[in-house]
Parts: structure tokens; C-alpha cells; sequence
């Protein structure tokens, strides 16, 4: 069967590879003053994270629509696809979920959509994604693919650091007291975060500079790999390049890496942890059989 893949772009997959594959991205949407545009197709990356210093009010996210899913899924069964597999966010994070099904219901008698919460987002999303790319190109089927993926879900992990608290508070998620205001400022404090299953971006503290920071975020991933597994690394960040090497070298000292993957952060993780922000994902390697 011909399968095409359709995912949220919190995966953060690189467009080289979505474009590859033919992946296809079920687009969340920003509201921009009076307007409104999709995250991927109508959003300029990098001047929207130049403008999100200054841009009042701050931009504010919402959910696609069932409309969306139902051009998606119309535009695969014209390409000849014979089932869709969305590999979708966590519902607890935001329920894209909800619009895919109900647009799946007017299609169901012209292509078979399989909707699977990875209970993920961000890279750790993407990891899995990028696993189910390589299996369909092995030859396996949707029901092995989703096998291999709840098999591996609890043993991905990620952790990353933003570069202060300026965009977490615009966005709401910190509020802005003299307090922590002058604390983050003359100590320079990183917020440190990871993301968990069903559960999303969890705050974990805090890092004394980019050094402590990436230290901890070491730690944290170091702590949470298994012994005897072997783990492909996939580091994104917010136009900050040299944060991924230096996390990258970091990790590899304490952690068993097998391949190296350099993606840049989407349009809507930078919105929620800003420019200068980077991130690292582990996630078990497949094995070649």
C-alpha cells in the first residue's frame, strides 16, 4: 500500500527531508495583528523570529481546522495514496487531533486516515516520525510501524535551554515579576526545560550561563538514557548553530551516539522559547533488519 505520512510541524522535521519523503504538515496557524497565517507555507522563519522582540501584541497560535485535513487528505487520494498515517502531537498539548477526525469521516469511503497520538511534540515527535519514514522505506507496514514506534515512545527524550525569560514573557507562561526579572538578568539565568510524554514542555530549572546550561542539559539526557542502548542525537536550535556543537560534543562524552542530526527549531517552538534557544533529542537507533 502506498502510505503518506502527515504530521504537525512542532516535529521540526528539516524541509529537505519532508519534501523527500512527501511528507506532508496538518499546519497550526498564528494570528499576526489582523492576520492570520499557516506556520509553514505562509510564515517567513526568519523574520518572524526577528520580529517576536518587538511585535505587539505578541503573536498568538491556534489550531487547524477540519477544512485543513480535508484539502490534505483530498490532495493524497488525487496523488493515488491508498492511507494516510498521522503521526499527530500529543492531544494534552493541543487537540489537532479533533479536526483530522472529524475531516477523516468524509473521506473514509476513499482512503483509509490512521490517526496516531504519539503523545509527543517538538523533536522528540519529529524522532519518531523520522523512524517511521525509514521503516515504510524498508517495506514495513503501518500496523509494524506503529508497533516499532509504541515500542520505543518512553525511551525519547528531550531537554534544551532558552536563551532568557524575554519570550516566555510575552507569551504568558512566566509572569513577569522585580523579583525573578532582576535574578534572570544580572545572573544571566537560562530557563532549562524538557519535554515529556503525554504531558509536553515541563520547566526544569534553571542554567547560571550557556555553559551551566548546557551541563545540565547533559545531565538530564544522561540520566534518562538506558545503559545499553545506543542513541541517534537530533539538536535543533533558534538560529544559534554554535549552542548545537557545543551540546552536541557534550553529549557524545556521556552517551553511546550513533548518527548526528542538525535541524533547525520551527516557526512555533521559537515562538514559545525564542531566538538563541537549543535543544537536544535522544532516540533509540533502529537497528539495519
Amino acid at each position: 500500500m502506498k502510505t503518506k505520512i502527515m504530521t504537525d510541524p512542532t516535529a521540526s522535521l528539516p524541509q529537505e527531508f519532508v519534501e523527500k519523503e512527501g511528507i506532508v504538515y496538518f499546519e497550526t496557524l498564528f494570528a499576526v495583528g489582523d492576520k492570520t497565517y499557516k506556520e509553514v507555507t505562509e510564515v517567513n522563519r526568519e523574520e518572524f523570529v526577528e520580529s517576536l522582540s518587538y511585535i505587539t501584541p505578541y503573536p498568538k497560535s491556534s489550531m487547524a481546522s477540519p477544512p485543513d485535513a480535508l484539502e490534505i487528505y483530498e490532495k493524497a487520494i488525487d496523488e493515488g495514496y491508498d492511507e494516510i498515517l498521522y503521526l499527530a502531537v500529543s492531544p494534552n498539548i493541543t487537540n489537532m487531533i479533533a479536526p483530522a477526525r472529524i475531516a477523516a469521516k468524509k473521506v473514509k469511503d476513499k482512503i483509509k486516515v490512521t490517526i496516531f497520538p504519539t503523545g509527543l511534540m517538538g523533536p522528540s515527535q519529529g524522532a519518531m516520525v523520522y523512524s517511521a519514514m525509514k521503516l515504510f522505506n524498508k517495506g514495513k507496514s503501518v500496523d509494524e510501524v506503529l508497533s516499532y514506534l509504541d515500542s520505543i515512545k518512553e525511551n525519547i527524550h528531550t531537554a534544551g535551554f532558552s536563551a532568557d525569560f524575554n519570550t516566555l514573557y510575552r507569551t504568558g507562561r512566566v509572569k513577569k515579576g522585580v523579583k525573578i526579572s532582576v535574578i534572570s538578568t544580572v545572573m544571566k539565568l537560562k530557563p532549562l526545560f524538557e519535554i515529556n510524554l503525554d504531558i509536553g514542555v515541563v520547566g526544569i530549572g534553571g542554567g547560571l550561563g550557556y555553559g551551566s546550561a548546557i551541563k545540565k542539559v547533559t545531565t538530564n539526557l544522561r540520566e534518562k538514557a538506558q545503559s545499553d542502548v545506543t542513541y541517534d542525537l537530533f539538536l535543533l536550535d533558534a538560529m544559534a548553530p554554535e549552542k548545537s556543537k557545543k551540546l552536541e560534543k557534550s553529549i557524545k562524552n556521556v552517551i553511546p551516539i550513533n548518527e548526528v542530526h542538525f535541524w533547525q527549531l520551527p516557526t512555533m517552538i521559537i515562538w514559545a522559547v525564542g531566538k538563541g534557544a537549543a535543544i537536544a533529542t535522544i532516540a533509540p537507533t533502529m537497528s539495519d533488519e
